[in-house]
């Protein structure tokens, strides 16, 4: 169990490398180094360009990159935020996140459940969408934030 509520803390401080944030928790190195180990294995399997990850912060917008798609799955795959079947488990996230966002949480997996797409990574990428249209000053204000 608490190697899951690890990777749950790792698959936030991955959205954190999509997004800037000004301020938030202290993560400690050890996670900070796996997760550098993590982000690039999902990299090297997607090909996603860096290049375009850096862009999306700057301009806080989701990019429609196929390889950028591919690696959201990846990533939410390797910690259990999306299942075999291409079902997101945003919920999972409150076993990790503060009581007083529980209930924004709990309004985006209502408002977007998964969004199906063609495949896994346009699942996620739909998905992930949906939660930044709904409530994207949540997303970029209050998740990143947290994520130091």
């Amino acid at each position: 169990m608490a190697s899951w509520h690890f990777g749950l803390l790792l698959a936030l401080v991955i959205i954190n490398d999509l997004f800037p944030a000004n301020q938030g928790l202290d993560i400690p190195p050890m996670i900070i180094k796996q997760v550098k180990k993590l982000r690039m294995r999902c990299l090297n399997q997607t090909g996603a360009s860096v290049e375009i990850m850096d862009q999306s912060i700057r301009d806080k917008v989701l990019p429609r990159d196929p390889e950028i798609k591919c690696f959201l799955h990846c990533m939410f795959d390797m910690f259990g935020l999306i299942d075999s079947q291409n079902v997101m488990h945003l919920e999972s996230l409150l076993e990790v996140l503060p009581e007083e966002i529980h209930q924004t949480i709990i309004g985006l997996v209502g408002a977007c459940g998964t969004k199906k797409g063609k495949d896994g990574c346009e699942t996620a990428y739909e998905t992930v969408k949906c939660y930044i249209d709904v409530n994207g000053k949540f997303i970029f204000d209050e998740i990143i934030v947290l994520l130091g």
